[in-house]
């Protein structure tokens, strides 16, 4: 694991997935504060508020043909006079364009090396879609730190398959596995949030 300065160049790029990921309101005031970690094959960014607590936390893998895995936990005001909240979600983004889900989510299929495949509702927007569950999100996160591949099926507003693959080296993983717990767990800290989720 090495240690990388923050540059805005790359900082920029990963705040504006981070946008597409619908967590904006997380940068929504104040300088960004951020270190970028590279741990072999991820690039990992955490985010500091003003106060240096940490905020957000971001993981990212490359797959095949453009797509990218996102890990992400980040705390947010919900509005004036009421307490910030915590989002942990697991996300992949691709070339082709899904458009949006109804709020329930659309029916995605994953499998992690020769297991079974899985079915889950994933929200979807844009060329992104996102399991946004906090529980279902940490039980896909204790699955990927064992696995060496996984696959998804991201389908688009036609229903049509949209294959993305992504390559694990499960000595990386399950370092980003435990850092991100870890930051997360401090995050929700912040918020007095339950941390049993976050197993």
């Amino acid at each position: 694991m090495r240690e990388k300065p923050s540059y805005s160049t790359s900082l920029k790029k990963f705040l504006c997935l981070a946008v597409a990921l619908g967590i904006t309101s997380s940068f929504a005031a104040g300088q960004v504060q951020a270190l970028a970690t590279w741990i072999g094959s991820w690039d990992y960014v955490l985010r500091h508020d003003q106060d240096g607590k940490p905020q957000a936390a971001f993981a990212r893998l490359r797959g095949d043909n453009e797509a990218l895995l996102w890990l992400t936990c980040s705390r947010m005001p919900v509005g004036e006079d009421l307490p910030e909240v915590v989002s942990m979600t697991a996300a992949v983004s691709q070339k082709s364009y899904l458009g949006p889900s109804a709020p329930r989510g659309r029916s995605t299929i994953y499998w992690f090396d020769d297991g079974s495949p899985e079915l889950s509702y994933w929200v979807y927007r844009g060329r992104v879609g996102r399991l946004a569950n906090s529980e279902q999100v940490s039980l896909f996160l204790k699955k990927l730190s064992g696995a060496r591949s996984l696959v998804i099926e991201l389908s688009n507003y036609r229903y049509e398959t949209q294959r993305s693959e992504f390559q694990l080296n499960a000595a990386d993983t399950k370092a980003v596995a435990e850092r991100f717990r870890q930051d997360c767990r401090d995050i929700a800290g912040r918020v007095s949030a339950d941390q049993s989720l976050i197993h």
